[in-house]
């Protein structure tokens, strides 16, 4: 099929596969089929988005996410805010990003031990500004009726003695095609390192 073909003219019954431009409009994914109806859907395979610059900014967004994705890992390496709140991944879909509803769940370890819990993201823990994060938050699909997603995640600090987990899960609205990085307030700015995100 041609790049950009219709695939609602293709004979029905009949599957393709083709090869979709490395653009921004697919995050960087290329490889999709056409369903009879015109759906594309992402093959299997992981995808890995163009690194994020995590130095500027109160909120970082991922997006056009392609259908058909069914897990999500969020890396940092080095990552800081400019206070204390904790990092929080939103999931999004029509290109919004969700900021409540999640069921989340926080322990952290940093001299003396405290749980939260956490409705308007997955929360990633953070107890200073000075504080560099490391670690890898892993998002699965876990109801496609539902748009539902589950979250594990754990990291720490490289040279301190903290390190955190959390877990939760999320009903979307619709159809999931952005990630958004931010905050627990929403104000407090991204100082340091880089992030990733891969997509399969």
């Amino acid at each position: 099929i041609v790049e950009g073909a219709a695939a609602a003219s293709d004979t029905a019954g009949e599957g393709q596969i083709w090869v979709k431009s490395d653009t921004s409009a697919k995050s960087g994914c290329s490889l999709y089929y056409t369903s009879d109806i015109g759906i594309e859907n992402r093959l299997s395979g992981i995808t890995l988005c163009p690194e994020l610059t995590t130095t500027s900014g109160a909120s970082i967004d991922v997006t056009a996410i392609p259908v058909g994705v069914k897990r999500i890992c969020v890396m940092f390496n080095g990552v800081s805010l400019s206070g204390t709140d904790e990092f929080i991944i939103q999931l999004g879909t029509g290109s919004s990003a969700t900021t409540s509803g999640y069921l989340c769940g926080m322990s952290l370890i940093s001299g003396t031990a405290f749980t939260q819990q956490v409705t308007n993201g997955f929360p990633w823990f953070n107890d200073a500004a000075a504080l560099l994060c490391q670690g890898v938050m892993v998002i699965n699909l876990e109801s496609v009726a539902s748009n539902t997603w589950c979250m594990m995640n754990t990291s720490g600090s490289q040279g301190a003695t903290t390190s955190g987990s959390s877990f939760g899960s999320v009903s979307l609205s619709g159809v999931l095609d952005m990630v958004r990085l931010t905050s627990a307030g929403g104000s407090q700015t991204y100082d340091a390192g880089k992030a990733a995100i891969t997509f399969e």
